[in-house]
């Protein structure tokens, strides 16, 4: 395949995936012909790309003008999960240097003499190739000046996917352009993600008109994938004497088929996740059939997807799954896991690891009495592990979505976990809410679980065994 522009901005405005300083900061100005950076002796001016999604075989260009000549630093290139491949052209010592963290070899990890042309513009130009190495595979960085070749460095130890940044020092200048060229990854920019939260009934008609209610308002917000919590359509209920709902094949199967048609029948209907047991043979048990807590994933047709039984920690007469629940949709790679999975990382840093990019958590978990200061310390936290997108639609109240980045993360919260509740500063009673957002899948690098995979070509191929172990689905 031939490479593509993936990403193409002046910054007036900015692509998505770039961050800038708020509007009239003074070391920055926003015009026709792009952006004017002015760094001072005190302070540097940066622009940062943390959603400009690179990956080996990219290659990142900037056109620049410099407002004075010989005098101050740029610096440009590759950055993203505590690792870095950066270009500096010193305009002053006339030096350009390629500095890696890397720390195997010496910094800077190589340096030429800086030659310029007297012009009134400049391009530099870094790919990013795949170097030598087994399950590991290393970089190549190579840099262009005005287009002529003028670096080269083979095999540096770098993370597959990276964010982009710059930074000017001590210097005036005019950023014209950036480009990002590379072939598409087939995963597109953004997925409008929603979680129905809807009180935990053991009633399949209660739970069957709430999930209608949650797809026609799902439909007309223009939600992609709607997820409902764990066993949605039943109940969690499994030893209730009263009406053991979750054990009644036949009336479980009627109502999946009530839900099938109406999906089948909405207009821009989504893919949707419902949570109910599912009843299958399986050799080696000695019952007739096995009975799983599962979360089943239905097409805007209504047609059934995949089945994805709970991993573990399983309620009285449900088994494990003991498999990792993947799937696509739209083209972007899914990972699940069900409540009281959540005790055990390996069912959300594998699918990270091998490509997953947004993690689906259905439950029906009863949380602690708590503020909602408490309730967003906590839940900032949890794609502290992953680097993804994050969806947790609970029965019992307190769903979100949150997102990759360190700092601000969290996008949608339930209706009874919003600031402007009653109940403040404590969280409210829960009841039936959508919450969704447009989210940008490629804000998402899934750094942390790729580093752990890259610690060595032995821990990367047991890493590999156990993920096949597992039935990951996302290996060549």
């Amino acid at each position: 395949m031939q490479a593509v522009i993936l990403d193409d901005t002046r910054f007036n405005p900015p692509s998505a995936g770039w961050s800038l300083p708020p509007s009239g900061h003074p070391d920055y100005q926003v015009t026709p012909e792009g952006i004017i950076l002015s760094a001072t002796d005190k302070r540097s001016a940066t622009l940062d790309g943390p959603g400009v999604h690179t990956r080996n075989g990219d290659s990142i260009e900037l056109h620049f003008r410099l407002l004075e000549c010989d005098k101050g630093v740029l610096s440009f290139g590759f950055s993203g999960g505590f690792e870095s491949a950066i270009v500096t052209l010193d305009f002053t010592k006339k030096l350009l240097s390629l500095s890696t963290t890397d720390w195997t070899r010496p910094q800077p990890a190589r340096a030429v003499p800086l030659e310029m042309a007297r012009q009134d513009s400049h391009a530099l130009v870094i790919e990013k190739t795949e170097g030598n190495g087994g399950l590991v595979k290393n970089a190549n960085i190579i840099v262009f000046l005005d287009g002529e070749k003028v670096l080269f460095e083979p095999n540096l130890n770098l993370l597959p996917e990276m964010a982009v940044t710059l930074e000017a020092s001590r210097t005036h200048l005019l950023v014209e352009r950036f480009t990002h060229r590379g072939i598409s990854s087939g995963m597109p920019e953004y997925l409008h993600v929603g979680g129905w939260q809807m009180p935990n009934k053991d009633s399949i008609e209660d739970n069957l008109k709430s999930i209608f209610r949650g797809l026609e308002e799902s439909a007309e917000k223009g939600v992609q994938l709607l997820v409902t919590p764990e066993t949605s359509l039943t109940g969690l209920f499994p030893a209730s004497r009263v009406r053991p709902v979750a054990k009644n094949h036949a009336e479980v199967t009627e109502a999946e088929g009530r839900l099938q048609n109406f999906v089948r029948k909405l207009k821009n209907a989504p893919y949707l996740v419902v949570g109910l047991p599912v009843w299958t043979n399986v050799p080696g048990h000695r019952r007739q059939q096995t009975r799983y807590n599962a979360s089943r994933v239905y097409d805007p047709d209504g047609n059934i997807v995949s089945t994805h039984a709970k991993i573990h920690s399983c309620e009285s007469e449900f088994w494990h799954g003991y498999r990792l629940q993947e799937f696509d949709v739209y083209g972007v790679p899914v990972g699940m896991h069900i409540c009281h999975d959540s005790r055990y990382p390996a069912v959300w840093t594998l699918p990270v690891m091998f490509g997953a990019r947004l993690i689906l958590h259905p439950s029906n978990g009863k949380g602690p009495k708590e503020s909602i200061d408490a309730f967003e310390a906590r839940t900032k936290s949890a794609t502290a592990t992953s680097h993804a997108f994050y969806v947790y639609a609970n029965g019992e109240g307190r769903s979100y979505i949150a997102g990759p980045q360190r700092n601000n993360n969290l996008i949608a919260v339930s209706s009874e976990c919003r600031r402007d509740i009653p109940s403040f500063p404590m969280i409210g009673d829960h009841g039936e809410c959508l919450i969704h957002a447009n989210i940008r899948i490629h804000d998402a690098f899934g750094y942390w679980p790729v580093r752990s995979f890259r610690a060595s070509e032995a821990t990367a191929a047991a890493y590999v065994a156990l993920y096949k172990s597992m039935g990951g689905q996302r290996l060549e």
